[in-house]
C-alpha cells in the first residue's frame, strides 16, 4: 500500500472512531481486569457503514497481502468475526470461528478446518495476546496450523512479543501509538490524551 494511500487511510479510519465513540478517556477496567487510561470500544462501529466497510476493505487489504496463500480464515468471536466473515467473502476463503466459551466436550471450532491447513486469525484489537493464542489452540486441535493473526488496533501491550514465542507473526493496520499521534495532528484528542495513551504504552515496553 502506497504511504500517501495508507496515511490517509489511518486517518480516516481514527476519524470515525472518534465520531463513533469508539476512543474514551477515563479510568477503565479491562477485561483481564487491569485498569486502563483509556478504552476502545469498537462494538458501535457497525452502526456506521462507512466506518464499518472502511475497517473491512482495510483488513482485507492487509490479509491478502500479507497471508494471501492462506486456506482459511478464523474470526476471533465476537467483534473480530464481524470483521472476518465479509473478509472472507472477499477473499473467497472458507470461514471458521473458534469457541472460546461455553465448550462441553465438543469442538473448538466452528466450521471445517482441514489437517495441514493454514489458517489466518482475525480479530478487532490485540492486548496480551491470550484471547489469540487460545484462539490458534483451537485451530489446532483440528489439525489446522496458525502463522499469523490480523487485527484492526494492537495496544501494544505484549501480544505482539507472545505470539511471536508461540510462532505467530501479529499484523495491524495501526496501533494505539499511531492513531493517537493521528488524532492529535487532526485535532481530534487533546494533549493530555495522547499523554495518557503514551504513558500507558510506555510502562509496559
Amino acid at each position: 500500500m502506497a504511504w500517501r494511500t495508507r496515511r490517509q487511510q489511518i486517518g480516516n479510519l481514527a476519524e470515525g472512531l472518534v465520531k463513533a465513540g469508539a476512543l474514551q478517556f477515563g479510568t477503565f477496567t479491562l477485561p483481564g481486569g487491569r485498569e486502563s487510561s483509556y478504552y476502545i470500544n469498537l462494538k458501535g462501529i457497525l452502526s456506521y457503514p462507512g466506518l464499518y466497510a472502511l475497517a473491512v476493505d482495510s483488513m482485507t487489504r492487509l490479509v491478502s497481502s500479507k497471508a494471501s496463500r492462506a486456506n482459511a480464515i478464523c474470526g476471533i468471536p465476537l467483534n473480530g468475526l464481524t470483521l472476518a466473515a465479509p473478509l472472507a467473502v472477499s477473499l473467497k476463503k472458507p470461514l471458521v470461528y473458534a469457541v472460546l466459551t461455553g465448550r462441553t466436550g465438543g469442538r473448538g471450532v466452528e466450521g471445517e478446518v482441514r489437517p495441514g491447513w493454514d489458517v489466518v486469525l482475525v480479530d478487532d484489537l490485540s492486548t496480551s495476546g491470550k484471547t489469540i493464542l487460545s484462539s490458534a489452540k483451537c485451530v489446532e486441535e483440528e489439525g489446522g496450523e496458525v502463522k499469523s493473526a490480523f487485527v484492526l488496533i494492537d495496544r501494544m501491550e505484549g501480544a505482539r512479543e507472545r505470539l511471536s514465542k508461540e510462532g505467530i507473526s501479529l499484523y495491524c493496520l495501526t496501533d494505539v501509538l499511531e492513531l493517537a499521534d493521528t488524532l492529535f495532528s487532526m485535532e481530534l484528542i487533546r494533549e493530555d490524551d495522547l499523554r495518557s495513551i503514551t504513558k500507558s504504552v510506555g510502562r509496559r515496553q
